[in-house]
């Protein structure tokens, strides 16, 4: 039998009491009802924002294969992940291509996810140090945030995404802790399912292979390769398949996706903002800033003018000519090239780029016409400030976060190299929640305390002298 080693003093949080369950069970609920009102009330079936989603799973169900045309050809195509295609293709299968109830059933499920994220994440926060309250805080946190409530309205991988990467750390932290084979075996297959899914998980899932060896613990040297070898069989088994197949389609390695340098360029070229959006004008923030959010959420939509233009619109004649006909594995050949020469002819402007992108992603993306609404504000400084003043708490009280580091450390530092989005950064919003529930609890904690020792002492004072009774 595999048994930690008792040096390893982290205390182990013990099972949840009735109570705790209840109140799990109440935010479930609580979860589930927000993303599914939040569907309702945008009527988010009509902008489903499905980007290639939509296009390649329309051809599936129509016999095309995964497919998808770009630059004027029609191509077998690695332009997304397989998950969310595969999972639209299910949802129009049954209810009919491109319809409004095709879109709700992929809203559903992601409420659905979204509502799951509430017991991971307090096993998560307990899991790593929390008590109790800071799991319950951290929960409850999830439970209303309005990003991840926002995040299910959208046909994309976000909300999945999400919740694998909440249950990865969690489930990474309880293989350590029971010298456990069944929990590793999770961690690694929903862990390479999560870099199938979003391929910026592939660094720290391929660098973790090689961290369980020197990984601060319990485990001897032998639990160590056997976690290896499993998470490399994981990687094999989940991710080998559509490496393969991409090989066999585009001629080239390619692991996941055809779009690691043109995402690179849209980062980084003479029209660059760090994400794919080009500049909003003083006007456009001034119309968005005064909408109410379910207003700026349908002037942000594409046929209201507000989010139209992207980086491609700003491709030259003679770019687009290049372009035009090519593989995807070409086009990827080319964007290298143009990356790669404007980087290396500014290299002062990669650099302020580069520090453009890293807040953008921690902070704000105030070039996306969503970003522009005050609440949206209001709750991204709001997280970057408490998250920021619970990671001083949890570094204080030695809390576990190195793997958490890692998980999104990584992601992080590839897209401020490359390219950034407001919703890149919602699959680790939940570890910050968990620091947020430490600030909860660190405010919360005394006052309860106190309310508990004033009863207590109430109560002892009323209970009748037992010589007089």
């Amino acid at each position: 039998m595999n048994h930690p080693d008792p040096a390893n003093t982290q205390p182990k949080p013990r099972c949840c009491s009735a109570c705790t369950k209840y109140l799990l069970v109440g935010l479930f609920v609580l979860a589930l009802g927000l993303r599914i009102g939040a569907i309702v009330a945008l009527q988010s079936w009509g902008n489903p924002n499905a980007m290639e989603h939509n296009t390649i799973a329309a051809n599936l169900v129509e016999g095309k294969g995964f497919s998808f045309t770009g630059f004027e050809r029609f191509q077998k195509t690695s332009v997304q992940s397989p998950t969310m295609p595969l999972l639209l293709a299910g949802s129009y299968s049954v209810f009919g291509v491109d319809s409004d109830a095709s879109y709700t059933a992929i809203m559903l499920l992601n409420a659905l996810l979204g509502a799951v994220g509430v017991p991971l994440v307090y096993l998560l926060a307990r899991r790593i140090g929390g008590t109790d309250l800071v799991g319950l805080l951290a929960a409850s946190a999830y439970t209303v945030w309005p990003t991840q409530v926002y995040a299910v309205t959208a046909v994309q991988v976000i909300v999945l995404v999400t919740v694998l990467v909440v249950a990865v750390v969690w489930l990474f932290y309880v293989s350590l802790d029971t010298g456990r084979l069944g929990p590793w075996v999770a961690f690694s297959l929903l862990g390479c399912f999560a870099a199938l899914t979003e391929p910026a998980l592939l660094p720290p899932m391929a660098l973790t292979g090689l961290a369980i060896f020197v990984w601060p613990g319990g485990l001897r040297f032998g639990q160590r390769l056997r976690y290896a070898a499993v998470l490399l069989a994981a990687a094999f088994l989940v991710l080998g398949p559509w490496t393969l197949r991409n090989y066999l389609v585009h001629d080239t390695f390619m692991p996941v996706k055809s779009s690691f340098w043109v995402n690179t360029w849209k980062g980084n070229n003479p029209h660059a903002t760090g994400t794919d959006r080009l500049a909003l004008s003083a006007e456009q923030r001034e119309a968005l800033a005064a909408q109410s959010l379910l207003d700026a959420d349908a002037l942000a939509r594409d046929d209201q003018g507000f989010d139209v233009y992207r980086q491609y619109t700003m491709l030259t004649t003679e770019q687009r000519a290049e372009l035009t006909g090519k593989t995807e594995a070409e086009r990827e050949e080319v964007f290298k090239h143009y990356a790669k020469t404007w980087i290396a002819e500014h290299p002062a402007g990669f650099v302020k780029l580069c520090g453009i992108r890293l807040v953008k992603t921690l902070w704000l993306e105030w070039d996306n016409p969503r970003s522009q609404n005050l609440l949206y504000k209001a709750t991204r400084t709001a997280f970057v400030f408490l998250s920021a003043v619970g990671l001083v708490l949890a570094l204080r009280r030695g809390w576990r976060l190195g793997y958490a580091a890692l998980i999104v450390g990584l992601p992080v530092l590839l897209i401020t190299l490359t390219v950034t989005a407001a919703r890149f950064i919602l699959p680790y919003e939940p570890i910050g929640l968990c620091l947020i529930g430490l600030v909860g609890a660190a405010v919360l904690g005394p006052l309860l305390s106190k309310d508990t020792r004033t009863h207590s002492s109430r109560g002892e004072a009323q209970q009748p002298d037992p010589r007089t009774a």
